[in-house]
């Protein structure tokens, strides 16, 4: 099973691809860890990630899609960009589980994480597919 974990940070989402075979997984190798975007307010930046982001998934043949969510209020809440990529991404014709944070957080406490191949911005998207793993999304 093929897996994308994602992570939208700041104007960038941050990605990473994870094949699953029995218990173990490898993280696979992506021509794109990143997605970033310069200018928000423009809407031909905002389709241009639209279209490089749906073509990632497309060329991906991914079989189950997570984005790590973030807080809609308070001092750790989102930025608006990262609002703007998660909405884009959700109106892709594909499936794409958000998972939550603390969810993260339980599932994953006592898992020891192998970081092979996985590059350091990438970490929580790797958590992302880790949790979605152990929910069997």
């Amino acid at each position: 099973m093929k897996y994308c974990g994602i992570e939208l940070k700041g104007d960038e989402a941050r990605v990473i691809g994870v094949e699953v075979k029995g218990d173990s997984y490898t993280v696979t190798s992506l021509a794109v860890d990143r997605f970033k975007i310069k200018d928000p307010s423009s809407q031909q930046e905002m389709q241009s990630f639209a279209n490089a982001f749906q073509l990632f998934l497309s060329k991906g043949h991914f079989d189950a899609i997570g984005i790590k969510g973030r807080m809609t209020k308070g001092r750790f809440a989102g930025g608006s960009t990262s609002f703007k990529m998660e909405g884009i991404i959700q109106c892709m014709p594909f499936t794409v589980t958000i998972i939550n944070p603390a969810t993260i957080r339980s599932k994953l406490k006592d898992t020891e994480i192998n970081l092979a191949g996985c590059k350091e911005h990438q970490i929580e998207a790797l958590k992302v597919i880790m949790t979605m793993m152990v929910l069997k999304v």
